[in-house]
C-alpha cells in the first residue's frame, strides 16, 4: 500500500470515529427523539464521502475499521451495540456501494445517503430480531425508516460540501 493511500485511509478512519464519539457522547438525540437506537449519524458522513472519492475496498476499510475502533474504546466490542453498529454498516454499505456500482448516475451523495440510512436502520433491526427473536424489533421500522430521511439528507448534503472542496475530485453534481 502506498504511503498517501495509508494515510487517507488512516485520516478518514480518524475522522469518523472522531465523529461516532462525539454523536454517542456529546449528542445523545435519544433524549430528543424518544425512539431507541435514534441517531444522525455523523460517521457517515465521512463514509459518503469515501464512497464517492475512493475504490470499493478503500470504502469497506474505513466503515470496518471505524466500527471496530469505535466499540473497543466504548466498551462494546462483541456485545450488542457492536452487532447492531456492524450489522447496520455492512447493510449500508452493500446498498450505497450496489447502488453506486451498478447506477452511479441514478443517485446524488444525498439520495446515497438516505439510502445508506434507511439500510443501516433496516441492518440493526435485522440484527437485533436475529439475537433476540421474538421482541416486535420491526414495530420501529416505519419510525426509523422517517428518520434516515432527514438525517441521510443532512450526511448527503454536508459530503457534497466536502467533496466539492477535495483537490482533484469530480463533482458529483456536474451536469445537472
Amino acid at each position: 500500500m502506498q504511503t498517501g493511500t495509508l494515510i487517507r485511509l488512516a485520516l478518514y478512519t480518524a475522522l469518523g470515529l472522531t465523529l461516532n464519539l462525539l454523536e454517542t457522547y456529546l449528542v445523545p438525540l435519544g433524549l430528543v427523539i424518544p425512539l431507541p437506537g435514534a441517531r444522525i449519524g455523523l460517521a457517515n458522513l465521512v463514509t459518503v464521502v469515501v464512497l464517492c472519492t475512493e475504490s470499493p475496498g478503500f470504502l469497506w476499510a474505513v466503515t470496518l475499521g471505524r466500527i471496530f475502533l469505535a466499540s473497543l474504546l466504548t466498551g462494546t466490542f462483541l456485545a450488542l451495540p457492536f452487532a447492531l453498529s456492524l450489522g447496520g454498516g455492512v447493510a449500508a454499505l452493500l446498498v450505497m456501494g450496489g447502488v453506486r456500482c451498478l447506477a452511479p448516475e441514478l443517485f446524488s451523495p444525498v439520495g446515497l445517503s438516505i439510502l445508506g440510512a434507511a439500510a443501516h436502520n433496516c441492518g440493526q433491526l435485522l440484527v437485533l430480531h436475529l439475537l433476540l427473536p421474538g421482541t416486535g424489533v420491526f414495530v420501529f421500522l416505519p419510525w426509523l425508516l422517517l428518520l434516515a430521511i432527514p438525517s441521510g439528507w443532512l450526511n448527503g448534503f454536508l459530503a457534497v460540501k466536502i467533496i466539492k472542496r477535495l483537490p482533484g475530485v469530480y463533482d458529483p453534481y456536474a451536469g445537472s
